[in-house]
């Protein structure tokens, strides 16, 4: 019998494993994926508290920042198959968010423009991204932010070199 006085040693216990995916060999990847979970559901969050939509406002800051633009080029931004744009600034048109009208250069061609309330969404939507940026950020440090993002940029390119 164990008196009270008297300290049992527990036994070790493993380290607990975050909930989510977890690949046993591939700690990097398995906790990129959680992360990438974590940013997309906050993320999502505030989006839809700021009523927009990802990939939505993605659309927004690029047509924001560039003027109108052809789909081709959103298309090449957003990395995407050209059906899959298509469907977002459908339901982007739908929204009353963008517009797209034939070329007046190329027939061929669609320009998509920033409709009167898309321009008014941009603020909301870069106030969500500003907040999430700070979300995701804050625990760092300001060295750490940039080691971070140094780190981050080589395994993007070393990714898409392969």
């Amino acid at each position: 019998m164990v008196h009270s006085s008297q300290q049992r040693s527990a036994p070790e216990a493993e380290p607990r494993r975050h909930v989510g995916t977890s690949i046993d060999g591939a700690p990097v990847g398995s906790l990129l994926l959680q992360v990438t979970r974590a940013h997309a559901r906050v993320g999502t969050a505030l989006l839809q508290e700021a009523g927009v939509a990802s990939p939505h406002e993605i659309v927004l800051l690029y047509l924001d920042e560039h003027g109108p633009v052809p789909q081709t080029e959103l298309v090449h931004y957003l990395g995407r198959d050209r059906s899959t744009v298509t469907a977002t600034l459908q339901a982007m048109e739908r929204a009353d968010l963008v517009t797209r009208t034939s070329s007046p250069t190329d027939k061929r061609a669609t320009t998509v423009v920033l409709t009167d309330h898309g321009r008014e969404t941009v603020p909301r939507a870069r106030a969500a991204w500003a907040e999430l940026e700070r979300r995701t950020t804050s625990p760092l440090s300001a060295d750490q932010k940039n080691a971070l993002l140094e780190a981050m940029t080589l395994i993007r390119d070393a990714l898409n070199q392969s």
